[in-house]
């Protein structure tokens, strides 16, 4: 190899080195910034896998809420509608009591139960019967009034047992509801937490992944400069040895030239030739 050519190896290989030093220097900047970017993603599915339990959960609780609000309407509904008939048998026994005989119920009935002793026990003409039965049909009638004002308070009594249950569960369903709706909101402003932080670092992810493409396409410009080089070195060094091996080749020509001329001159003078000198002008005889 030439004195230039090997100058111009060295320098080749100097900054094959260098481009290499550049390369590991890029490529571990480009893994720094890819590692940074997917620790931060993994933080986004863990943030976005909370917001999805958060949405789950909140549904959940929310689903319960709205079964919650339309069995409390219900019973605040059923209420309305006891408190409406209280009122109205209210009403009817307003005007019962405004008809009730001033006789006590047991006096009428006493009464009753005698009239109609003597109408079985005793043989009675009909005109004697006559105002019997009238009287008994009068008493009848006002023991209704009596038995009409134990039904309609019996009513009264069982619609206020009901109107206290549909207050007292109508209560309940509010009470949860009270519970459930604040921890409803509070899941639900968590779940808004977590997708808003998602959010902030997908944009920081976004940052670290362009630093990360810049070092890598730093790093394939290195790369593709390193590789001419080397095939730059590689060129010289075929050159240099084809040069080398054809001053090689010119040299040995030379000296064979060299060696037949001597062979030839100890030839004329009858010299006795070695071997190799008869086997040299052997080779120039068949060439």
């Amino acid at each position: 190899m030439s004195g230039e050519s090997k100058e111009t190896v060295t320098k080749l290989s100097q900054q094959l080195r260098s481009l290499k030093v550049q390369l590991d220097s890029s490529n571990n900047e480009a893994k720094r910034w890819a590692e940074k970017r997917d620790a931060i993603h993994k933080q986004i599915r863990d943030l976005r896998l909370e917001a999805a339990k958060a949405r789950k959960r909140r549904d959940s609780i929310n689903a319960k809420v709205k079964i919650l609000k339309t069995q409390r309407e219900r019973m605040l509904g059923l209420r309305k509608e006891k408190k409406e008939n209280s009122r109205l048998l209210l009403n009817k026994l307003i005007l019962l009591n405004q008809k009730k005989p001033r006789q006590a119920a047991s006096v009428l009935m006493e009464e009753k139960e005698k009239i109609e002793w003597a109408i079985q026990t005793t043989s009675l003409t009909l005109l004697e019967e006559k105002p019997l039965v009238e009287r008994a049909n009068q008493l009848e009638i006002k023991l209704k009034i009596y038995r009409q004002i134990s039904v309609i308070k019996e009513k009264i009594a069982k619609s206020k047992e009901e109107i206290k249950e549909a207050s007292e569960k109508a209560d309940l369903y509010h009470a949860e509801l009270s519970e459930l709706a604040p921890l409803s909101q509070e899941i639900h402003e968590k779940m808004l937490g977590n997708i808003h932080k998602a959010e902030e670092l997908q944009i920081e992810a976004d940052l670290k992944h362009q630093n990360f493409l810049q070092h890598k396409q730093e790093s394939e410009k290195i790369l593709k400069q390193h590789i001419e080089v080397e095939s730059k070195i590689r060129v010289l060094k075929k050159e240099s040895a084809e040069a080398e091996e054809s001053e090689r080749m010119l040299r040995l020509e030379n000296t064979r030239k060299k060696l037949r001329a001597e062979a030839l001159r100890k030839l004329e003078r009858g010299e006795k030739l070695t071997l190799d000198e008869f086997k040299l002008l052997a080779k120039e005889e068949t060439a």
